[in-house]
């Protein structure tokens, strides 16, 4: 950009001086001559570089004021170009004109130049708008009768253009949005029988289907009025019953198309200065697109509608005439005339001139990768943008400059946003969506492209049809931390991207550096597992390709990958497990065996066969007892107690049994054919992902494709030279060294925090010291409370810690359960945290013959309960056993 035309923007705002007018005497001399046919009445000489949007023009017919503009040769913009005012109804060109005013810097001769004579095109108007009305209105007091009549007339016309906004018989309708009222569709409805409503006809829109309905106006049994549409093809229409906020008079008056009221209403507004009756003053540009002024007039036909925008103005007599030199490098200036009088008020500096919106293009250019998801909000709160607007305008003060302060039409943010996607147009030629990507993909694929990132956006075709968008981004240190780790983590993210993108992650645990680093971020448009075999497939072909490392896994290969974790998502499971299957089908040897149980040929292995070997579940709460590594004392009677525990935990623990196959040796290891070395040494859960999320998305949710990627190779890069660094160097992240001992200190305080928390949102009072004649064993009043319920229909029990295995026993006096030693106040050690621990508690003969109306657990509604040692318990945090919907209907038996 030629920075010496744009510089001197960046100070303050250019005040032209007033025209200098010759004097009689320098008028005999013909000073004021430009040529034998033209003279000026007046001069005004511009710097370099100013903008002149308003020129100064005669005062009277036939006065001529010459603007004289020093301008830079090379990038220039034209003077004339900064003018707000619309030129061109009258228009002539002649060539090898000569100026006075324009001669050659060196020789002092006269130039060539091109002379261009425009007539001013005046301005739109609303057709409401009086022939005499200027501009400069006197402003209404604003009084609360003002609003509610505003209210109620614009809550009127929404309902007469858009009708009730649905029809249900048709199947490719869509909402109706006039925001802008550049067009304006011509397919609405008469809002009622007697009022007249007039759609304008002017539409290069197409027509948007509405409903056919009418709107009536009524009241409910209790006298209320109310608004609902009625049709006689569906029952399914507007209801609106809140109408407190409007004039319920006028409101039924333009419902029903009583004009009298009407006109009675309108006509007190009008004398106020509102209303639809009051003269319209909006005005707009002739090259301006909107048809339509924004505001509802009332017209003497009865009709209420917008009123049309008339060129009106159009014989304004002012004109300009422009003298260009054709050798700008010779003579660099340039002459502009103004003459006559404009005939209508200025207009409203709406169009950006070409010097600021091209600094401004330039700050949108600065922001690099940012641009592909830049909005008008996000460049005002990007400190690179803000830097450089405030570097622009010199300024000084605490608080940020706005775009306005930059020039007002960029206070339009939808101006604004067509700026910036132009900008981005350019720098994206193929958009932000998928054709964006696969155009990186591309550049990035150039042998001289250092650091490729991006290493394939395709489109397949899945087996039922579907196409699967699949992008794949990977740096080469990302891919040697893949191909090099033992232990995998999986998962994937929903919120980060626009539309049906998902952001499918591969994490691993380094444990030099002792952090999670994310070794694959792929972006996908399908959860399928057939979508996953292709994910994986190609995610592992283009690492063995950069790194020359084949894939391996311990039980195919005897090295590789020994544990890969993942959530309970069916198809990502099964789509891991056919690749797997993949890769023992390209084996050469046929008779290969499985490293962990040599019966087993490796080819024979059905996909959930596969997962036995090496695939983890990472759970909460309700299949946290379940997930173990030993053999569980009585897996079958957790089992039946569970399926003895309603519809819900029937259908839960089908599911798990049979539907996903996988679900219970990922989660319970002797099911499982995976080592107990690898399984206790593998992670427990897929927390790295979750917190890999959580730091990606601080950079931003809901973002394009395009964006999404470039955020995740600045995220991604951090992270990898934050690893080198370590490694160069031995500087951590932190000021603690990053040790086991470090990282358990920190999850055990974490997890004290928690439990912390959680008792004190739900734990009990503190019991009073019960005194020596009051009875020590007491049932407190029943207390509400959000989650827990004891109705005889849900059980949500809390834990204790056990201490020896006695049975309750039933206070006869006060009909409350006394409960031993079996629960006493404790840590969290040993309490009940599971299945078999519950069935132990409760199998006993004594219980299972509690009467179901009493609760035989410590639940919310008791403040404490007795032990034989007058030790008064209180729930520690039931945190421990989940009160999910399954897990309380696996104990509806015990009730």
């Amino acid at each position: 950009m030629a920075h010496d035309v744009v510089d001197d923007t960046r100070l303050k705002p250019y005040v032209a001086p007033p025209a200098y007018r010759f004097t009689t005497e320098e008028r005999s001399r013909k000073e004021n001559s430009i040529n034998r046919q033209t003279s000026i009445d007046g001069l005004v000489e511009h710097p370099l570089g100013c903008i002149v949007e308003y020129p100064e023009t005669g005062d009277a017919r036939g006065i001529a004021i010459g603007h004289l503009f020093h301008v830079n040769p090379t990038g220039v913009f034209h003077p004339k170009l900064n003018i707000q005012y619309s030129q061109g109804d009258t228009h002539g060109q002649h060539s090898n004109a000569t100026c006075r005013l324009l001669r050659d810097s060196s020789t002092n001769a006269l130039v060539r130049c091109q002379r261009v004579f425009m007539s001013c095109k005046g301005l739109k108007v609303c057709e409401a708008n009086p022939q005499d009305l200027a501009r400069e209105q006197p402003c209404p007091e604003h009084t609360p009768l003002e609003e509610i009549f505003k209210r109620t007339l614009a809550f009127y016309c929404t309902l007469s253009e858009t009708g009730c906004a649905f029809d249900l018989s048709s199947s490719d309708f869509t909402i109706s949005d006039n925001q802008d009222s550049d067009t304006e569709s011509d397919d609405s409805e008469q809002a009622s029988a007697d009022t007249e409503f007039v759609e304008p006809q002017q539409t290069r829109r197409p027509p948007k289907k509405k409903c056919r309905g009418r709107m009536l106006y009524e009241t409910d049994k209790y006298g209320r009025y109310y608004l609902r549409h009625v049709c006689l093809f569906s029952q399914a229409h507007l209801i609106i019953r809140n109408l407190d906020e409007f004039d319920g008079e006028y409101l039924r008056a333009l419902m029903g198309g009583n004009m009298k009221v009407i006109l009675q209403h309108e006509s007190r507004a009008k004398a106020h200065g509102y209303g639809p009756l009051v003269a319209c003053s909006f005005s707009a540009s002739p090259s301006a697109q909107r048809e339509l002024c924004p505001h509802w007039h009332r017209f003497p036909d009865g009709a209420l509608r917008r009123g049309l925008l008339e060129r009106r103005f159009s014989n304004c007599a002012a004109d300009f005439t422009v003298l260009t030199p054709y050798d700008l490098a010779a003579c660099p200036r340039v002459l502009i005339i103004a003459r006559n009088p404009h005939s209508h008020p200025p207009p409203f500096p709406v169009k950006t001139p070409p010097p600021t919106k091209k600094l401004f293009c330039s700050l949108l250019t600065s922001m690099g990768w940012r641009l592909a998801d830049a909005t008008p909000r996000k460049i005002l709160i990007d400190s690179g943008f803000m830097a450089g607007l405030r570097s622009v305008l010199k300024w000084e003060r605490e608080h940020d400059p706005s775009l306005s302060d930059l020039h007002p039409s960029l206070g339009n943010l939808d101006h604004v946003r067509r700026i910036i996607d132009h900008v981005r147009q350019e720098i994206y030629p193929e958009g932000t969506g998928f054709e964006g990507a696969q155009l990186l993909a591309r550049i990035q694929k150039n042998p001289e492209y250092r650091n490729p990132y991006v290493r394939c956006a395709e489109l397949h075709t899945l087996g039922d049809g579907t196409l699967f968008y699949l992008v794949i981004c990977m740096s080469e240190k990302m891919a040697l931390y893949l191909m090099r780790s033992k232990f995998i983590s999986i998962d994937t993210s929903f919120k980060r991207l626009h539309h049906n993108w998902q952001e499918f992650e591969i994490e691993s645990w380094d444990s030099d550096a002792m952090r999670s680093v994310v070794s694959v971020r792929a972006f996908t448009t399908s959860q399928a597992a057939d979508a996953h075999l292709i994910l994986f497939r190609r995610i592992f072909e283009i690492a063995t390709s950069i790194t020359n490392i084949p894939v391996q896994f311990q039980y195919i290969h005897g090295a590789g990958f020994l544990v890969w974790i993942a959530d309970a998502h069916k198809g990502q499971a099964l789509g891991l497990a056919l690749f797997c299957q993949y890769l023992c089908q390209k084996m050469d040897e046929s008779d290969t065996y499985c490293k962990y149980r040599s019966s087993d040929k490796l080819k024979l292995l059905k996909p959930y066969d596969h997962l036995l070997r090496f695939f983890r579940l990472y759970v909460r709460d309700a299949m946290l007892s379940l997930s173990s590594s030993e053999q569980h004392p009585d897996l079958e009677g957790a089992f039946s107690t569970i399926n003895s525990g309603g519809k819900k935990a029937k259908a839960w623990l089908r599911d798990k049994r049979t539907g996903s196959k996988f679900a219970l040796p990922a989660l319970y290891r002797p099911y499982s054919l995976i080592p107990l070395e690898i399984w206790k040494a593998s992670p427990s859960s897929t927390n790295g992902n979750e917190q890999s999320h959580r730091n990606i998305n601080r950079d931003g949710v809901n973002l394009t494709l395009l964006g999404a990627i470039m955020k995740g190779m600045q995220y991604d890069a951090r992270t990898i030279a934050s690893m080198e660094l370590l490694e160069a160097h031995g500087i951590y992240a932190r000021d603690q060294e990053a040790t086991h001992f470090r990282r358990y200190e920190r999850a055990l305080n974490r997890q004290v925090h928690a439990q912390r928390q959680h008792f004190s949102r739900h734990s009990n009072p503190q019991p009073q010291e019960p005194s020596a004649t009051e009875p020590i064993c007491s049932l407190a009043e029943p207390r509400q409370h959000e989650n827990y319920h004891c109705d005889n229909t849900s059980l949500s029990p809390s834990a204790f810690s056990p201490i020896s295995d006695v049975n309750p026993q039933k206070c006869e006096e006060h009909e409350a359960f006394i409960l031993p030693h079996h629960f006493a106040p404790g840590s969290d050690a040993g309490a009940i945290t599971g299945y078999s621990e519950l069935v132990d508690a409760l199998n006993e003969s004594k219980v299972s013959k509690v009467p179901p109306e009493y609760c035989y657990v410590n639940h919310l509604h008791m403040d404490s309960l007795l032990v034989e040692d007058d030790t008064l318990v209180k729930p520690i945090s039931d945190a421990q056993i989940s009160t999910y919907s399954t897990l309380a209907g696996a104990l509806d038996c015990f009730h």
